[in-house]
């Protein structure tokens, strides 16, 4: 065979691995449609912790016209016990908008997607928890004042 020959014969043709029956498509690269888990669990958490710390907001000035107003009308036993109900719940929703923001960030790593949302939520519910301790302790030491 000469060089000439070699040159002008074209290629057998290679099978493609796009045409091969027995391949289905499953790493074909879709784009996705919705939000991911990461934005929804971060999502989630960001909502929930700004709530938390609106709501210890409103209680701190629940408690300052409660102070300055006194237990005049008010069962003092039945707010006390309506009051650590109500602390307990609120710092139990922060703790679960604490972990829906780590549960988050941990899905952003698995999808090697940004963290964004799940940190700004975990950051809101760690200092809506705060807030919320600070204001639900105030509110306990008042209604403890009324009880005496």
């Amino acid at each position: 065979m000469s060089e000439g020959e070699f040159r002008d014969t074209p290629r057998p043709p290679r099978p493609e691995a796009w045409d091969d029956p027995r391949f289905d498509h499953a790493d074909d690269v879709r784009p996705r449609v919705g939000l991911s888990g990461s934005v929804q669990w971060g999502f989630a958490s960001l909502l929930i912790g700004c709530t938390v710390i609106l709501g210890s907001v409103v209680t701190l000035v629940f408690n300052v016209a409660l102070f300055r107003g006194g237990p005049a009308g008010i069962p003092v036993t039945l707010a006390f016990g309506a009051g650590v109900i109500a602390v307990i719940v609120g710092a139990l929703l922060a703790i679960a908008s604490i972990i829906f923001g780590i549960r988050g960030w941990l899905h952003a790593v698995a999808e090697r997607s940004t963290p964004a949302l799940a940190a700004a939520g975990t950051t809101a519910s760690i200092a809506g928890l705060l807030f919320w301790i600070i204001a639900g302790v105030d509110l306990i030491m008042i209604l403890t004042g009324f009880l005496r």
